[in-house]
């Protein structure tokens, strides 16, 4: 369908839709997949939760910079939670609060009333030559003890960007 498009006006068919079609896969390729999920909280910060191991890697090594905070819940396996902050800037009670509780829902302590969450900037973070998907070292941390309140929870997930 696109090649004699891309005869016609060959700039305006991307390259790479053009080559995609010619591979006979009928669109069932594989699809670039984001690695992580999106929320706002109620100020409009950005909020990115890794999918999987794998995701949360990516998302913590490659996507999160220095100055982004890191959130993760305590001594349980669970998803990294990053929240984006503008260089120089500390985050909000509130945000922290939220985030935290995205870090405790997407844990193996999700059901738990009370989890210990564990944050810190990117930059004291470090992931040792060999070690695990989703695991790092964290060399300064500070745990905030979350009460869970299952309204701001569901509030965040609603609020999950596509």
């Amino acid at each position: 369908v696109l090649a004699p498009l891309r005869k016609a006006a060959p700039k305006d068919v991307p390259a790479k839709a053009a080559s995609a079609s010619s591979t006979g896969s009928r669109g069932r390729g594989p699809k670039a997949a984001v690695p992580f999920r999106t929320f706002r909280d109620r100020d409009g910060t950005l909020l990115r939760v890794g999918k999987h191991a794998e995701g949360s890697d990516e998302l913590t090594l490659h996507h999160a910079r220095p100055f982004d905070l890191w959130l993760h819940a305590k001594d349980t396996k669970g998803a990294h939670v990053i929240v984006t902050l503008e260089k120089g800037h500390t985050c909000p009670p509130d945000t922290l609060v939220a985030a935290a509780h995205l870090a405790a829902h997407f844990s193996e302590a999700r059901d738990e009333a009370l989890v210990d969450v564990q944050y810190t900037q990117r930059r004291f973070l470090r992931k040792p030559k060999g070690a695990a998907k989703g695991f790092v070292v964290v060399t300064q941390e500070k745990v905030i003890a979350l009460r869970r309140v299952p309204a701001l929870l569901t509030e965040l997930l609603a609020s999950e960007e596509s």
